[in-house]
């Protein structure tokens, strides 16, 4: 694991940006994604990713998948709750004059769902409408260009292997954010562990900007 606070390259250590993933990471996770797979008619096992399977179907069955998986995430938004740190983290980070940017593979109607229910914003914000997603480095390259952010300094945080492997090919350092789940078996492809989002704010050195909310809170 890096230590965000002694990089042995001599690299200037402050991040030059931290980037979150959105379901799992910044709100509760409520995804069933066996449910979609089910009712687009998808395997269960293996579990093919759903936007790569998507791709690869005729055009008649991708606009019906794709139909399915716009009213799930509508609805996942719609209901969508933050963890109960999520805001306070965001703005500890920005506070400190560091730019925060949300990755997500989901859409750009959810994302926007979900930041005007929370009265949350972004300096950068890439969704599957904007080119290739996780776990392709794209996404955190291109964030990282809007935000005239060095990569090599940026964070990118996220709940699954997809956030992190797509942080790693892009050179920045990556955080597991467990949650309540169980350590998975791929957890030490990333940097650092953490069990909630509270967690990251002295790996990054930055001081906690006034105090969290209450459990599962939006305030």
């Amino acid at each position: 694991m890096r230590d965000a606070l002694s990089d042995p390259t001599g690299r200037e250590s402050r991040p030059s940006a931290v980037l979150f993933d959105m379901d799992g990471t910044l709100t509760l996770p409520q995804f069933d994604f066996d449910a979609i797979r089910r009712e687009i008619g998808l395997p269960t096992e293996p579990r093919t990713p759903i936007l790569e399977a998507v791709e690869r179907m005729s055009p008649a069955d991708r606009a019906r998948a794709e139909a399915i998986l716009l009213r799930h995430e509508a609805a996942a938004a719609e209901t969508s709750r933050l963890w109960d740190d999520a805001r306070h983290v965001v703005e500890s980070i920005r506070g400190a004059g560091v730019p925060v940017g949300l990755l997500t593979r989901n859409s750009r109607l959810s994302v926007d769902t979900v930041l005007a229910l929370h009265g949350l914003s972004f300096d950068a914000e890439y969704t599957r409408e904007d080119g290739p997603v996780k776990p392709a480095p794209d996404p955190v390259l291109d964030v990282c260009r809007r935000l005239s952010a060095d990569p090599a300094r940026a964070w990118v945080v996220g709940d699954y292997v997809f956030d992190i492997q797509s942080g790693n090919a892009a050179g920045a350092v990556t955080v597991l954010m467990l949650g309540d789940s169980d350590r998975p078996p791929w957890a030490d492809q990333a940097g650092h562990v953490i069990r909630r989002l509270s967690e990251l704010l002295p790996l990054l050195g930055i001081a906690a900007a006034g105090a969290a909310g209450s459990p599962g809170s939006d305030e």
